[in-house]
């Protein structure tokens, strides 16, 4: 548990613990999609971190329950707490596929995503830093930066399946492009979930 010096538990640092460890699962699912190893050799790892994850996030919660002052409305920590934590699980999901889904290999769309995950877990952990400093106005750059980067999601989804359409291979291939295209989409959605938070919190507190 972190406290600071009341005692109190530093839910703003524990926010910035989940998304550093995002961030780094954002990174290393990178390394997954450049690297020539085949992507399913870095589950494990990435499971590892999904679960340091989801014990950062039940921290916070736990926390939530021991305590009656915190540094923003209840509401705001659990839903940033929650969405930061659907980051990460999309992030394993994501690789997962390349495992169950028997994807041996990857192509420029699953390189381009990871970069975007990247970026967007990036502008998350300075927003995040920004907040437990106060700065308030500044984090908003970086909303609008992890807005953009969701919208170039929803291109490299576009493009990818229209691509599996227009040059349809076997059926089976064409449906695990297609599942994991939509499911890197969905994680760039849950980037953006976290930003909408971050304005809200932005529009009461500055």
């Amino acid at each position: 548990m972190i406290f600071n010096k009341k005692g109190d538990i530093d839910f703003l640092n524990l926010l910035i613990q989940s998304a550093e460890n995002t961030l780094k699962g954002a990174q290393m699912f990178r390394n997954a999609m450049m690297g020539d190893k085949p992507p399913a050799t870095f589950y494990d790892v990435l499971k590892e971190m999904e679960n340091k994850g989801d014990s950062i996030t039940h921290e916070i919660f736990k926390g939530l329950n021991k305590v009656f002052i915190t540094p923003l409305d209840r509401e705001d920590i659990m839903e940033l707490a929650s969405k930061l934590d659907d980051v990460m699980d999309g992030i394993e999901a994501s690789i997962a596929r390349f495992d169950y889904l028997n994807i041996p290999f990857t192509n420029q769309y699953m390189k381009d995503f990871s970069e975007v995950i990247v970026g967007s877990c990036e502008h998350m952990l300075t927003a995040f830093k920004l907040l437990s400093k106060k700065k308030y106005m500044q984090i908003r750059e970086h909303t609008v930066h992890i807005n953009s980067l969701e919208n170039e999601g929803d291109r490299l989804m576009r493009e990818g399946i229209r691509e599996i359409f227009t040059n349809p291979k076997d059926p089976y291939h064409d449906f695990k492009l297609k599942e994991l295209y939509e499911r890197l989409e969905e994680t760039t959605d849950r980037c953006e979930d976290v930003a909408d938070i971050l304005e809200s919190v932005v529009l009461r507190y500055a």
